[in-house]
């Protein structure tokens, strides 16, 4: 199939599977008139590559997950080691959703010091949605007792 072709079955743009390509994510053969042919796998490849990308991999470490992802049966050592890379990413992410939580906290606290010793942010409602954004609050409450 062409570019044109994949990238509507996948929703990746031209240039995003160009991309992919120079980071060997996916591979193409060349027709006659330059076009890049792309296999069928080509479509599952790149729909795991935008996948792990929206989870916060890079594609340094797609490459190495792509080989575990498509080789690898399930209770395989590969498999377990695709499960532990995904395993890191989650922690990673654990730790800055932590580190931003406190510090929206932080920011929180300091505007309600401001706006309790009668300074004015002069942003109105605004002001208003943040500091009476209970549902929020709770919501956040929530991820930090997990």
């Amino acid at each position: 199939m062409r570019i044109g072709e994949l990238a509507s079955r996948t929703g990746a743009s031209h240039r995003a599977l160009r991309h992919y390509e120079l980071q060997k994510l996916i591979e193409s053969t060349r027709r006659e008139n330059g076009y890049r042919e792309y296999a069928p796998g080509a479509v599952q490849r790149v729909l795991w590559v935008k996948e792990l990308i929206d989870c916060g991999f890079s594609t340094r470490q797609i490459h190495g997950l792509l080989a575990y992802l498509q080789d690898s049966e399930p209770g395989s050592e590969q498999f377990r080691q695709c499960l532990k890379q995904h395993m890191e990413k989650l922690g990673a992410l654990d730790s800055l959703l932590a580190l931003l939580l406190d510090r929206r906290q932080r920011l929180f606290d300091r505007l309600e010091r401001y706006t309790q010793s009668g300074a004015s942010t002069n942003t109105g409602e605004r002001e208003n949605d943040v500091l009476n954004n209970t549902g929020f609050d709770r919501e956040l409450e929530g991820v930090r007792n997990g």
